[in-house]
């Protein structure tokens, strides 16, 4: 790759506020701490839930912990209530350990005073309890339920993510076919550059791994794909005379066709600075084909991804995720909120 296109690259990756930071360069994933202590604050808001823990050491002394763990969002997902959790409340709670030797952590799993279990990372498995007895009880809309039943449609529907299943983890885990150019522009990434608590953005294709749930929609002739994560919508033109202008965007510009059943769509001019969380960047020549299809039972949709980006990657990439219909689900406003 020539000095050229490093330098675009490079150019692309001092624009880091438009995608969601990884927490590798904040908290530690192969230290796993615990803390016992009495709630301070809570704020259940997105981006991620933040809560300080009064904790007493073996000194007598006491040390508020900084807690940060995902969005409300993947809580809501789980059918659990914002009210769970008040000041003045014992809680345990394990997690991963700041790296910068701080009383802070990244909480993957809390016990509450009646001793169940909370779940808050999106993917973790049980730490304090050993059956799924031991968890919160999920509370969901049954209006909200009956009424998905009965407009479901085909692929128009909210779909959700498996969130106990890896496999989904396994797109744009930094395995890819990069360009030297590339390489050394994803070296200069910072992940500690931006706070945790920041409000983000994702861009295509990027916003197609979200855990959240999407929906999606007639919209006159077109369809648009709505997600909840940060209130995104992307519009795909179905008509097959629409020419896609010549200028850039966030989402880019997609056409969609049907094909024996399938929704493909093809996605151009992204101005999107990042391709994934771990710093890679991508080019304004990406170019996303994606694939989207029903099982028999239409409660599972399919997702195949091809990329070709010939500044960041050596060769077209291809992944693949599915999404479930819970029709007790539904897409709620992300109402996130910059915090200090």
């Amino acid at each position: 790759m020539n000095k050229t296109g490093l330098k675009i690259l490079l150019a692309l990756l001092s624009t880091g506020a438009y995608a969601h930071h990884s927490t590798l360069g904040f908290y530690d994933p192969d230290e796993i701490i615990e803390i016992e202590g009495i709630v301070k604050s809570v704020s259940m808001r997105n981006p991620h839930i933040h809560f300080v823990v009064e904790v007493s050491n073996a000194t007598g002394e006491t040390v508020d912990w900084a807690i940060e763990t995902s969005a409300l969002s993947g809580l809501r997902s789980r059918g659990l209530d914002r009210e769970f959790m008040s000041p003045g409340d014992r809680i345990r709670v394990a997690g991963e350990a700041s790296r910068r030797d701080q009383p802070a952590m990244w909480a993957k799993n809390l016990l509450l005073e009646d001793g169940s279990e909370v779940l808050m990372a999106l993917y973790t498995a049980p730490y304090f309890t050993a059956e799924r007895t031991g968890f919160l009880e999920a509370v969901y809309s049954e209006a909200a339920e009956r009424e998905a039943r009965e407009s479901a449609d085909g692929i128009f529907r909210v779909w959700s993510t498996v969130l106990e299943d890896p496999s989904r983890r396994l797109m744009f885990n930094g395995d890819y076919p990069m360009t030297e150019a590339a390489e050394a522009a994803q070296a200069e990434f910072d992940p500690q550059a931006a706070s945790l608590l920041e409000c983000w953005r994702k861009g295509m294709p990027y916003l197609m791994v979200s855990p959240l749930p999407m929906e999606i929609v007639r919209r006159g002739d077109d369809i648009a794909v709505r997600f909840e994560e940060d209130d995104a919508d992307r519009l795909i033109h179905m008509s097959g005379g629409f020419v896609p202008p010549e200028t850039h965007t966030f989402m880019g510009h997609s056409t969609g066709r049907w094909e024996e059943g399938a929704l493909v769509v093809e996605t151009v001019n992204i101005d999107s600075p990042r391709f994934d969380g771990l710093g890679t960047p991508q080019s304004r020549e990406l170019v996303a084909v994606e694939r989207f299809s029903l099982n028999d039972d239409q409660d599972r949709l399919e997702y195949q991804l091809t990329v070709t980006d010939p500044i960041t990657f050596t060769r077209p990439v291809e992944w693949t995720r599915y999404w479930i219909w819970r029709p007790e689900i539904t897409v709620k406003p992300w109402d996130c909120e910059t915090r200090e």
